[in-house]
């Protein structure tokens, strides 16, 4: 039997369709963390920006809600941010403790600039980055950092 590959190649994002780009962030996230509830709204329609919705239960985070909105495009507009925070701000759940964009396309240093402040104009109050270039976290009406 031959060795198994030691280099992880990089995935193709732009391959994906959009229900599947958020299978996979779903796939990720139901993997990476230990969940209370993690449910995929996005595959049903009328998500409210909410393509993902899970709640922790482990560590200091216990309780703790996160949203998290898939964004498989080749750019990121500000628009599109602001318009799905509108969507979860108003969505049937309320505001998250976590907002996090799961972006195919790089975010750009002063893009994030303006996602925090905006994030901060809203009440969020404290903003962090995520692991990763693709994956952007903004914390919520607790004072949690990712």
């Amino acid at each position: 039997m031959p060795n198994p590959a030691r280099t992880v190649q990089r995935v193709h994002f732009e391959d994906f369709d959009g229900s599947n780009f958020e299978r996979l962030v779903f796939a990720y996230h139901l993997r990476a963390d230990v969940w209370r509830s993690l449910e995929w709204y996005g595959q049903t329609g009328s998500d409210l920006g909410r393509d993902i919705w899970g709640v922790y239960d482990n560590g200091g985070r216990v309780g703790e809600s996160v949203c998290i909105q898939c964004v498989n495009r080749g750019s990121l507009r500000f628009e599109k941010v602001t318009d799905d925070i509108a969507k979860v701000l108003r969505a049937p759940r309320g505001i998250p403790h976590l907002f996090r964009i799961v972006a195919q396309a790089n975010i750009s240093a002063r893009m994030r600039d303006r996602i925090k402040a905006h994030a901060k104009s809203l009440g969020w109050r404290s903003v962090s980055h995520g692991q990763g270039q693709n994956s952007r976290s903004f914390s919520g009406t607790e004072p949690s950092l990712f």
